[in-house]
C-alpha cells in the first residue's frame, strides 16, 4: 500500500512521544513532494540472518554517553543511570565553569559528589553502540569503530544480513540506492561493509530515543532498520511523530526510511529488543586510504 501524507504535528526534538497510530502491515508513506518517508516491509528477512555472533548482541548492551537528543533531555537520573555503584557520582548539572544551571540539552557537564567538574558534557546514559566505519570528526581520524577492532573476528557473522537487507534496499529503491552506493565505491575498502551500501550498523539494546534527525547519514541515500528478538517486550514501536505514525518493526521486519526526519520511540515494557540500524557516513568517501 502506498500512502502520501505531509507533517500534521509540531514536535521538538529531545522530547519523547507516544504515536497511537501503529503500522503492522507494508506500507510506504511519501511526502507530498514524492519524497520518502518510510517504507515498511513485513517479514522479508529469514530469521536464519539473526544468527550472528553472540558478541554482537554483548555490544548492542554497551553503555553510552553519547547519543545526544536521541537518549532525551539529560537529568542527572540519566547520567547516573547504569554508574550507581560508583564512588564518585553525579549530583549536579553545571556548566564547564562549574556553574550550576537547569539544562533543557541533550549533554551537560556535571559535577561529582565529591566537588569535582566532569571533563566533558555527556548525555543520558544509554545501552547504544556502533559497528563498522567512522568518518573523520573534530577528535578522530577515520577509523574503524573501538567495538569493532574488540571483536573484530565476529564481525564478518553479521555480514550476510546486510547483505540481504542490501539486496531489499535496492530493488525498492534503486535510485537512492545508486546514489549511496556512489559514495560506498569512493570509500576505504577497510571502512565500509562487503556487499553492501553501509559502513555503519548502530546497535541498540532496550533503547527508547526521543525525537531526534540522525546525523552524519548519507544525505543523498536511505537508512535501513531492523530488529533481532532477545527477550519478551511489547512496545517500543519506531515512530514519526510529525506524522503521527508508528511502525511496528519485528525480528523478519524491514524498515527504509529517511533518517533526516525526526523519529522515536514508543515506550516499552520488558526487555530484550535490540534494534540495528544500517546506514554509510557522509564523508566515508573523504576517508584516505590505509
Amino acid at each position: 500500500m502506498e500512502l502520501i501524507s505531509y507533517p500534521s504535528k509540531q514536535i521538538e526534538i529531545g522530547t519523547f512521544y507516544d504515536t497511537k497510530i501503529i503500522i503492522d502491515q507494508d506500507v510506504t508513506l511519501f511526502n507530498e513532494d514524492g519524497t520518502l518517508v518510510f517504507c515498511f516491509i513485513k517479514n522479508c528477512i529469514p530469521d536464519s540472518m539473526y544468527e550472528f555472533s553472540d558478541r554482537i548482541v554483548k555490544m548492542s548492551k554497551q553503555e553510552s554517553v553519547n547519543r545526544g537528543n536521541a537518549a532525551g533531555r539529560v537529568t542527572i537520573e540519566g547520567l547516573k543511570k547504569g554508574k550507581e555503584h560508583w564512588k564518585a557520582y553525579p549530583t549536579e548539572l553545571c556548566s564547564a565553569s562549574g556553574q550550576e544551571l537547569n539544562s533543557s540539552k541533550s549533554s551537560s557537564f556535571f559535577k561529582y559528589n565529591d566537588g569535582r567538574i566532569s571533563k566533558r558534557a555527556r548525555s543520558n546514559t544509554v545501552m547504544s553502540s556502533a559497528l563498522g566505519g567512522f568518518d573523520k570528526s573534530p577528535h578522530n581520524p577515520c577509523r574503524l569503530t573501538h567495538y569493532t577492532k574488540k571483536i573484530l573476528d565476529d564481525y564478518p557473522s553479521i555480514f550476510p544480513l546486510c547483505s540481504h537487507i542490501n539486496t531489499l534496499y535496492r530493488d525498492r529503491f534503486p535510485e537512492y540506492h545508486a546514489a549511496q552506493k556512489e559514495v560506498y565505491n569512493d570509500s576505504p575498502v577497510d571502512f565500509i561493509i562487503p556487499d553492501s551500501v553501509f559502513s555503519t550498523i548502530t546497535l541498540n539494546h532496550d533503547f527508547r530515543t526521543a525525537c531526534h534527525q540522525d546525523k552524519g547519514d548519507c544525505k543523498e541515500g536511505l537508512t535501513c532498520f531492523t530488529v533481532k528478538k532477545c527477550g519478551e517486550y511489547t512496545g517500543g514501536e519506531l515512530c514519526f511523530p510529525e506524522y503521527q505514525l508508528g511502525v511496528n518493526v519485528d525480528q523478519g521486519d524491514l524498515l527504509i526510511f529517511n533518517p533526516h526526519i525526526a523519529h522515536c520511540n514508543n515506550a516499552m515494557e520488558g526487555e530484550g529488543r535490540m534494534s540495528m540500524v544500517f546506514y554509510i557516513r557522509q564523508k566515508m568517501n573523504q576517508c584516505p586510504s590505509i
